[in-house]
C-alpha cells in the first residue's frame, strides 16, 4: 500500500457527521476489547468511534489551532498550511538545554483548580465511545521546544547526567498533570502521549539513546496511567519501527503508526500485543477521480492485510461526505464479517 503523495496536504482534512451503523455492541466496548488484547467484533473506525476530552485549564501548550505562550513561557505559532503549532522562530527560552535546571519553572498544580466547567464538560462526553485525553509535548518534543535543535542533540550526546535528570523531571511533571486531570476534570478512558520520535526516514535518536534516556521515564508514565485504570496511546509520527520492541516492552495500549513503517510486518510479528492505528491510503480515499468500486476494493484490501485476529484500528481522510459514508459502512460490515469467521 503506497503512502501519501506529495499532493496531499493535512489542511485538506474534513470532519463529517457520524454514519449510523447497526452496532451489535457499543463502539466503546469494541475498542476496549482491543486494548485488553482480545479479538474485537469489527475494526474500530477512529474517525467516529472515539472521543477527545480537552481541558481549558491545561496550558501545556495553547489550545490546538491557536497561538500563544504555554505555562513554561514557550511561544507557539499556529501554522495553517501545516495544520500545527511550532515554536515561534527566534523565541527559544534558553540557548542550551543545559540551562533547564535554572530556567525551566514547572507549574504548581497545588495552586491550580481544574474543576470549573467540569460538569458541563462531563455532560457533553459521549459515553458510547472511548474518550481520550491528549497530553501534548511529550518528553522529547518538549526538549525540542526549549532550545535550538542542534543544541538539543549536542546536549543528548554530551551531557548524559543532566539529560537523564531532565527526562525524569519531565516525567514527574507529566505524571502530576495526569493525576490532576484524572482527579479534577471530566472522565475519560485513555491518555494520548503525543511525542514524535521520527522523521520520514528514521528516528531522531537511536534505539540505544531512547533506551538510555526515554524508556524508564516512559515506563513510569505508562505504569501510572495503568495504575489509575487508564489506557495509554503512543502517538508518534515518523519511521520509528526500530523502537517498536521497546514500545511493546513498555506495554503501550496502542501506537498511531504511519505508513512509511513496515506495518504489515509489525502486525505479523506482534499481533494483538501492540494495537496499531493504521490509516487507509489517502491517494485512494481523498484524491478526486477514484471510483466507489475502487474505494470499496481498497477498504477490503486494508482489512485483509491488517485485520489479523484483532489489534488494529483504522483512520482515513475522505474527500467528501459520500466517500466518508462509503468507507465507514464498508469498513464496519466487511471487518465484522471477517472477524466472525476467525
Amino acid at each position: 500500500m503506497a503512502g501519501k503523495t506529495s499532493e496531499f496536504k493535512p489542511t485538506m482534512g474534513k470532519i463529517f457527521p457520524k454514519v449510523k451503523l447497526d452496532y451489535p455492541i457499543s463502539p466503546r466496548e469494541n475498542l476496549k476489547m482491543i486494548f485488553d488484547r482480545k479479538k474485537p467484533l469489527w475494526i474500530p473506525n477512529m474517525n467516529m468511534e472515539k472521543g477527545l476530552v480537552t481541558c481549558p485549564h491545561d496550558n501545556d501548550r495553547p489550545f490546538f489551532g491557536t497561538s500563544g505562550k504555554d505555562w513554561f513561557g514557550v511561544d507557539w505559532t499556529y501554522v495553517e498550511t501545516a495544520s500545527g503549532q511550532m515554536v515561534t522562530p527566534d523565541t527559544y527560552i534558553m540557548e542550551s538545554p543545559l540551562e533547564w535546571e535554572e530556567k525551566l519553572v514547572f507549574p504548581d498544580f497545588d495552586k491550580m483548580d481544574f474543576r470549573p466547567g467540569r460538569e458541563q464538560a462531563e455532560a457533553k462526553t459521549d459515553k458510547t465511545v472511548m474518550n481520550f485525553y491528549l497530553l501534548q509535548d511529550g518528553l522529547f518534543e518538549r526538549l525540542l521546544s526549549l532550545a535550538p535543535t542542534e543544541e538539543v542533540f549536542c546536549f543528548l550526546a554530551e551531557e548524559e547526567d543532566s539529560a537523564t535528570r531532565y527526562f525524569n523531571a519531565m516525567a514527574d511533571y507529566k505524571i502530576a498533570l495526569m493525576d490532576k486531570v484524572i482527579k479534577e476534570w471530566a472522565p475519560f478512558d485513555a491518555f494520548i502521549n503525543s511525542d514524535d520520535w521520527g522523521t520520514q526516514i528514521s528516528t531522531f535518536i537511536s534505539p540505544e539513546m531512547y533506551r538510555k534516556y526515554i524508556f524508564e521515564p516512559m515506563r513510569r508514565i505508562v505504569e501510572f496511567a495503568h495504575s489509575k485504570g487508564k489506557y495509554i496511546n503512543f502517538h508518534s509520527c515518523g519511521k520509528i519501527e526500530t523502537l517498536v520492541p521497546q514500545i511493546v516492552e513498555l506495554k503501550a495500549d496502542m501506537w498511531e503508526a504511519q505508513l512509511m513503517n513496515d506495518l504489515a510486518g509489525i502486525r505479523r510479528k506482534y499481533g494483538r500485543q501492540l494495537p496499531l492505528q493504521i490509516a487507509l491510503n489517502s491517494d485512494i480515499t481523498y484524491l478526486s477521480g477514484v471510483s466507489d468500486e475502487e474505494i470499496i476494493a481498497h477498504v477490503r484490501e486494508y482489512v485483509d492485510t491488517y485485520a489479523g485476529d484483532g489489534g488494529v484500528m483504522a483512520s482515513y481522510m475522505a474527500r467528501d461526505e459520500h466517500v466518508n459514508e462509503l468507507i465507514a459502512r464498508e469498513l464496519f460490515e466487511y471487518s465484522l464479517y471477517v472477524y466472525s469467521k476467525r
